[in-house]
C-alpha cells in the first residue's frame, strides 16, 4: 500500500477496541509494546485501567479492605471509560454524552486521548522517528474523533491529517495529506487471521 519495503519502515500501530495496546514495529518486528505482565498495562481502555500507581491498589485494601478477588474485578471490569464517565465503555456513548456536554464523558475522552498520545510518543522514541501511524480494531477503525485527536501534536514530526479522509469511514487506507512526511493508515484489524498463520508456522 505504501510502495515501500517493510524492512525500511518505523511504525507506531495503535490497536484501539475495548482492549487496546500499542507496538512500536521496525523493520517489520515489534521491538515495544504497551503491554506488560499481562494486556491490562499500558493505555486507558473501555473497563480496563491501564497503567496505574501501584500504591492504589495497597491503598484499596488497606482502607476499604478490598481483597485480590475484588481488585481483580475494579481493574479489568470497573475502570476506565466505565468508571470515569460513569455512563460506558464505549467510545460511541462517550462521544455522543460528551457532544451533548456531559463533563464527565469529556473528562473520559480527554484522559483516554492524553494516555494515548503519551504512549505514542513513547513508542516513537523507542523507534527513533516515525514513518508510519496506523490506527485499527473498534475504534481505531471507526472513530474519526479519536483518530483525529490521537494525530494532532505530531506536527514536528511532518505529520499531516487529511481530515476529509478521516471523516470519510476509511478502510485500508491512506488519511494523511499527500504532502505529510508520516502516513497514517486505517486497517481493518483481523485478529483470527494472525492467530491462524502463528499456528500453521507452529504445525509440524
Amino acid at each position: 500500500m505504501l510502495g515501500k519495503p517493510l524492512e525500511s519502515l518505523k511504525m507506531v500501530i495503535c490497536h484501539l477496541g475495548n482492549g487496546a495496546s500499542l507496538s512500536a514495529v521496525k523493520g517489520g518486528k515489534s521491538i515495544d509494546t504497551t503491554m506488560g505482565f499481562t494486556p491490562l498495562e499500558g493505555l486507558m481502555m473501555g473497563t480496563r485501567s491501564g497503567t496505574i500507581n501501584p500504591v492504589i491498589l495497597i491503598y484499596l485494601e488497606r482502607e476499604y479492605q478490598y481483597n485480590p478477588d475484588i481488585l481483580k474485578i475494579l481493574l479489568h471490569k470497573e475502570s476506565g471509560l466505565k468508571e470515569i464517565s460513569g455512563i460506558s465503555g464505549d467510545m460511541r456513548a462517550i462521544t455522543t454524552a460528551m457532544a451533548e456536554g456531559n463533563q464527565r464523558a469529556k473528562l473520559a475522552f480527554e484522559m483516554y486521548i492524553h494516555r494515548l498520545k503519551s504512549l505514542i510518543g513513547s513508542m516513537i522514541a523507542s523507534l527513533e522517528g516515525l514513518d508510519v501511524l496506523v490506527f485499527t480494531a473498534g475504534i481505531g477503525e471507526n472513530s474519526a474523533l479519536v483518530r483525529e485527536k490521537a494525530s494532532q501534536g505530531w506536527s514536528f514530526l511532518g505529520l499531516e491529517l487529511d481530515l476529509a479522509k478521516n471523516a470519510a469511514h476509511p478502510r485500508d487506507e491512506d488519511i494523511a495529506t499527500d504532502t505529510s512526511k508520516v502516513r497514517v493508515m486505517v486497517i481493518a484489524t483481523a485478529e483470527d487471521s494472525a492467530i491462524a498463520r502463528e499456528c500453521w508456522h507452529l504445525s509440524p
